[in-house]
């Protein structure tokens, strides 16, 4: 019915007014909320203010995060409670209630969740709706990753008493869902009991949107509402957005607004993931390294691998990039991969003079190779970025009498000219805490004489911590012994304790080391047995590398080694050996 100027009923029909038959869409029972995404994790500023304002405008009965909603990584509660400050004001303008979800920038260590608990109560709890069930799931339980059995034993208990519900909402930042063989980091107790009922999930973490079906149910994982994003667009899944959920009866309506416009529920679904997924991750090309046998050679041999995981074939094409007085051929690529295939393309360096190649003086060598797919007719095309790397088998310098190191004598008698710089290491865990040779600067060489290696290392640090457990600058050396055995050597550059892991026949004791400070720099010597790790090929292989613990302003850490971490996805042959003639 409709009513007159006078109050009077109207029938609802065409033959009165020009509207259709159909009803008002004023369901009492109908629900309509809005979610956010990632707003950390590198947060660009102004995209969640916007997001706020937003939302006002659309007015939803309540919104729901999927966490990482400060930058957290902090020890310190006061800066802790000044990042929850903010965010509060950052959404009060909101109209409706909003419901928070912890992430792990939100609540990454025990004392984040003591904050979180006093500021805001249970990082897990449940509420009902409209005949509506909502469960937020903590997936950062106990300032850790995963679930814990209290967590879990608190969600059978809500799904069971709540076996009437309309439908049922999962939200967690996370996607645990995801997990590996099943292995869920406790999410898959809960999902068993959710085995018959209807629900969806809503996740973040990624910034990367994704939806799939997952035992017959709608799983999300959300894109971004601010939080770092290399925003390749809708396609890649790598775009901000506000996720509206509408629902009455039958299955939930869920749409993806963008901040300038409106995108489609399944905008990266299974078929498509699979391309994007690839294309963003760059796996699709490497450049094989490669360790030559000698310094100098007359032609270098180097090899470009594709591999397309896909069901769809892969074009790759782009030119490779020229250098100066070198020809390198073929000087561009043009491949067609077939799905589930893998393509090795050579490609040869000479110079043009036709004189011996210096791979110590040769120019660093950049690949840029286009990747697309054609999908439904829509292509997806995205650069992936390689270095080659080019390497020889590094000769050790043979002293004629070695001269134990001490403080006075090391930079002369170690010809420090000559060390290798780990400028640009190729093991970096960790990048966004390190900011270069002004943090930490590791450098190195490898001397011997008749009996024994000499590992000499120099390190600048801005911070030198010796915190106790784990929380310390620490050198490492890994070695290989004469069986291809892997020995880990740790040592703290404060205090003086050498520690190993690893299976290889290298017994503590075998390793000698001296130690120095000088001027700010931190000078260690390790010595090593030639007996021990001269292989009969006469290669000695070894990686080494710095842990760089910081204080301040907040407690981070990262890793650098020279070369990739030994069986790493990383690791190449020959990598870090030295042949001793």
């Amino acid at each position: 019915m409709l009513y007159n100027s006078f109050g009077q009923q109207q029938q609802l029909t065409s033959d009165h007014i020009p509207v259709t038959h159909l009803p008002f869409n004023d369901d009492s029972s109908k629900l309509q909320f809005a979610i956010i995404s990632d707003v950390w994790g590198g947060r660009r500023p102004g995209i969640f203010e916007d997001a706020v304002v937003k939302l006002g405008l659309l007015s939803p009965q309540f919104v729901i995060s999927v966490g990482d909603l400060i930058d957290g990584k902090s020890y310190d509660s006061i800066a802790i409670n000044q990042q929850w400050d903010e965010f509060d004001r950052d959404i009060q303008p909101l109209g409706m209630p909003f419901f928070y979800v912890p992430g792990n920038h939100d609540i990454g260590n025990p004392l984040m969740e003591k904050a979180w608990r006093k500021r805001m109560g249970s990082p897990y709890y449940h509420f009902v709706y409209k005949d509506v069930l909502f469960l937020v799931i903590n997936t950062e339980d106990g300032g850790h990753g995963g679930i814990k059995d209290e967590q879990v034993n608190y969600f059978k208990k809500v799904i069971k008493e709540h076996t009437d519900v309309r439908w049922t909402f999962l939200f967690m930042h996370r996607p645990v869902w995801q997990g590996k063989d099943d292995k869920q980091e406790g999410y898959e107790q809960i999902e068993a009991f959710l085995k018959g009922r209807n629900y969806s999930l809503f996740s973040g973490h990624h910034h990367t949107y994704l939806s799939v079906l997952k035992n017959g149910q709608r799983h999300y994982v959300l894109g971004s509402t601010g939080g770092g994003s290399d925003l390749r667009g809708e396609k890649f899944g790598e775009f901000d957005h506000i996720t509206l959920v509408s629902f009455t009866s039958g299955e939930p309506k869920v749409v993806n607004l963008k901040l300038d416009g409106v995108i489609k529920e399944d905008v990266v679904n299974e078929d498509s993931h699979t391309i994007t997924s690839t294309l963003i991750d760059e796996k699709w090309m490497e450049a094989v390294a490669l360790v030559n046998d000698h310094q100098q050679e007359k032609l270098i041999a180097a090899e470009i691998a594709f591999d397309n995981p896909t069901n769809y074939p892969l074009r790759v094409d782009g030119s490779l990039d020229s250098l100066a007085g070198y020809t390198i051929s073929p000087a561009s690529i043009e491949l067609l991969i077939p799905p589930k295939s893998k393509v090795v393309q050579q490609i040869k360096i000479v110079k043009k003079d036709g004189s011996l190649i210096d791979l110590g003086g040769l120019p660093s060598i950049d690949l840029s190779l286009n990747g697309t797919y054609n999908l439904n007719g829509i292509p997806y095309s995205l650069p992936a970025r390689k270095k080659l790397l080019l390497s020889w088998k590094m000769i050790p310098k043979k002293l004629d009498k070695y001269k134990p190191a001490s403080s006075t004598d090391f930079f002369l008698l170690k010809d420090t000219s000559s060390m290798i710089y780990l400028t640009s290491p190729e093991y970096l865990n960790g990048p966004w805490y390190w900011s270069g040779s002004s943090d930490a600067l590791l450098r190195f060489k490898v001397v011997r004489d008749d009996n024994y290696f000499y590992v000499d290392a120099i390190i600048n640090d801005d911070q030198w911590i010796n915190d106790p457990g784990t929380a310390k600058d620490i050198l490492y050396l890994h070695l290989e012994d004469t069986a291809g055995g892997q020995n880990y050597f740790g040592l703290s550059t404060v205090d003086n304790k050498l520690s190993k892991e690893g299976t290889g026949t290298i017994l503590l004791k075998d390793i000698v080391f001296s130690k120095f400070s000088k001027n700010g720099l931190l000078m260690i010597e390790f010595k090593v047995p030639i007996h021990k790790v001269l292989k009969n090929d006469n290669t000695m292989r070894l990686n080494i590398g710095y842990r760089d613990q910081d204080n301040n302003p907040e407690k981070w850490v990262s890793t650098l080694f020279w070369k990739p971490l030994w069986n790493s996805a990383g690791d190449y042959k020959n990598s870090g050996v030295f042949l001793v003639q």
